[in-house]
């Protein structure tokens, strides 16, 4: 893997920065007394959240590359990290492991260890296979919910280029979809905000030698 495709991505970094309109076309109508008077959403919104979805969980699967890169100056990493807890719930965690033995971290120091990483490896390639694959929507009492499925592989490669390491895992996370009070706008808007990453499905970890 040449380890200059990555260089491109610091220069590119500003289409990875949190657009504040993304997921919030919809602001909820207000009576008097700032109650939201809308409470459901049509299907084309939903068609259009699901779509949204799916551009949130493709801009996470970009920011993890950029963390896990050891060529990226350490300043765009740490701010790949903070973008991309922006894109979930406050206490959304990510579990790591196999079929037989899990870990669950906080988002955050997940994040942290995999930028850490480069201390462990010379280089880290994580790779994206074909979109994420989305359920319908279910409604609560607090709005929408639904899951995402990405599927990604993660190679480890030492000073020689050569690889030492390779996991494939399939990934599941959760997608909150509901009416908030949006700190930007300092309005009512629904909003997508990812959950919980747990693991679908891992093959078998290889140590490469």
């Amino acid at each position: 893997m040449s380890r200059l495709v990555f260089h491109c991505l610091a220069l590119a970094l500003s289409i990875f920065l949190p657009d504040h309109s993304l997921g919030q076309e919809c602001p909820l109508p207000l009576d008097d007394h700032q109650i939201v008077v809308e409470s459901q959403l049509s299907d084309k919104q939903l068609r259009d959240f699901r779509q949204l979805t799916g551009q949130k969980v493709s801009e996470f699967q970009r920011y993890l590359t950029v963390v896990a890169d050891p060529d990226q100056q350490d300043n765009i990493r740490e701010l790949a990290i903070e973008n991309a807890l922006m894109l979930f719930l406050p206490d959304a965690t990510m579990q790591v492991g196999s079929n037989k033995i899990t870990r669950e971290y906080p988002l955050a120091i997940y994040l942290r260890r995999l930028k850490n990483l480069d201390k462990k490896y010379f280089d880290i390639a994580i790779t994206f296979y074909d979109l994420a694959l989305l359920g319908d929507w279910t409604e609560t009492d607090r709005g929408y919910l639904t899951t995402a499925t990405y599927f990604q592989q993660f190679q480890a490669f030492n000073r020689k280029g050569q690889p030492v390491y390779k996991a494939k895992t399939a990934k599941q996370m959760d997608v909150d979809l509901r009416n908030r009070k949006d700190p930007f706008y300092e309005e009512h808007r629904w909003t997508v905000l990812l959950g919980n990453v747990r693991l679908a499905e891992t093959t078998p970890r290889k140590a490469m030698h």
